[in-house]
């Protein structure tokens, strides 16, 4: 089955930028395509770089990947939950605290790139998992519209999103 691109109204206006930024018209070949992307950049990233922040008060290299991590976690549990029809009050940490908690200073980019893949291959064995009615399940009165569809594509377009400035800001 393909899982083709979402509804723009199934999501907040703003994640409308990093749909524009998902690759391609199936789910889970842009999820496939994007990882292979992901692998390649945290592979070309010289030890030499890896702590590197652009500008005061960034993240480092390290960080920026172990963000994409943790939000591929939280937006595919609530991928998971919204297809079950079961809502989730959920909200990811963010800010210095966030960071804080990351242990990059202990990680290396292989470990990283290890953890990112793991993660993203989980992602794409629920979303294959996941019938149309689930994908587009989005009845929670009260509570901003998400399907599991739209999360799944804001999932690529903010990991590419990521990969873009980790290209453009810290390593040009």
């Amino acid at each position: 089955m393909t899982i083709e691109r979402p509804n723009a109204n199934d999501a907040p206006a703003w994640y409308k930028r990093y749909f524009d930024l998902a690759a391609g018209t199936d789910l889970i070949a842009a999820l496939k395509s994007n990882k292979q992307e992901t692998i390649e950049l945290i592979n070309s990233i010289s030890s030499s770089k890896e702590n590197f922040s652009y500008a005061p008060d960034k993240w480092t290299i390290k960080q920026v990947l172990i963000h994409l991590i943790d939000e591929e976690r939280y937006y595919t549990y609530k991928s998971f939950c919204y297809s079950r029809q079961s809502d989730v009050n959920l909200e990811i940490p963010m800010g210095v605290e966030y960071s804080k908690n990351f242990n990059a200073g202990n990680r290396t980019l292989k470990d990283i790139a290890e953890e990112f893949s793991s993660v993203r291959d989980a992602s794409i064995s629920l979303y294959t998992s996941m019938t149309k009615e689930m994908l587009d399940y989005k009845d929670f009165p009260g509570k901003p519209v998400y399907t599991a569809r739209s999360l799944g594509w804001f999932t690529v377009g903010h990991n590419q999103h990521h990969c873009n400035v980790i290209k453009e800001k810290y390593l040009n």
